[in-house]
């Protein structure tokens, strides 16, 4: 295949994730009164109604949840065109992952999802909203809420990831269990540094909320791609750092 087929072949399939993504989207936003409702369902009690204070948040919110959900509703779309772009570089017993791939990529990126939603945000927010308790009063507005809120699942849902990309890859012979290990400090100190980012607050017990899921998560992908390299030829075996 020439590059100009492969070229040709991205464009195709670019325009069959966003056509996915773009449905996907139509149907979010047809439910966006349930989303936004349950997305408001971790905010405490004594945290009153969300507010606008422009004249556009209101679309725009929309516009956000949508685009959120139906990247959501579409990933298996999407991942299905990853790999189906990616399969021809593949050996024949390799591109029997195919369903398998698809499948637990879109279980990880909505895994990570709900993970955020029913174990991080119901711990952090109350901890989040309540510094100055008493001495203000609380008013949130709709757009920084619901953008907080769908950066948390995006990340959660990213780097849930982890372990799927590591088999892929591993597969792949791009990565071995061997250099992560050898690299694990260096790995935890960058997770840090984006727990850090990725936290609204500089209360340890948020940041930890972060920290502790992404370290587990790259001790996972280790032993993920220690598993899928034990057919690994011998001679690539030698090769590894």
């Amino acid at each position: 295949m020439t590059l100009i087929d492969h070229l040709s072949e991205l464009r195709t399939r670019l325009f069959i994730a966003v056509f996915a993504w773009v449905i996907g989207a139509s149907v979010a936003f047809y439910f966006q009164s349930d989303l936004l409702a349950w997305m408001q369902a971790p905010l405490p009690a004594n945290v009153g109604k969300l507010t606008a204070f422009k004249m556009l948040e209101p679309f725009l919110v929309s516009m956000q949840i949508a685009a959120f959900f139906g990247l959501v509703l579409s990933s298996p779309i999407i991942f299905g065109q990853i790999w189906g772009f990616i399969s021809p570089g593949l050996y024949k017993e390799e591109r029997r992952w195919a369903v398998p791939f698809v499948l637990f990529t879109f279980m990880a990126f909505a895994g990570g999802v709900l993970f955020a939603y029913y174990v991080v945000l119901p711990l952090a927010l109350p901890i989040i909203l309540g510094f100055l308790n008493g001495e203000i009063t609380l008013v949130l507005g709709i757009g920084d809420y619901i953008s907080k809120i769908i950066l948390y699942m995006a990340v959660f849902g990213i780097i849930f990831e982890m372990p799927v990309v590591g088999f892929l890859f591993a597969r792949l012979g791009l990565i071995y269990s061997k250099v992560l290990t050898k690299f694990r400090r260096y790995s935890i100190v960058i997770g840090m540094i984006l727990a850090a980012v990725l936290t609204p607050t500089a209360d340890p017990f948020n940041f930890a909320l972060v920290a502790i899921p992404l370290v587990i998560l790259y001790e996972i992908t280790i032993i993920v791609v220690r598993l899928a390299q034990r057919r690994v030829p011998i001679a690539e075996e030698q090769a590894l750092p």
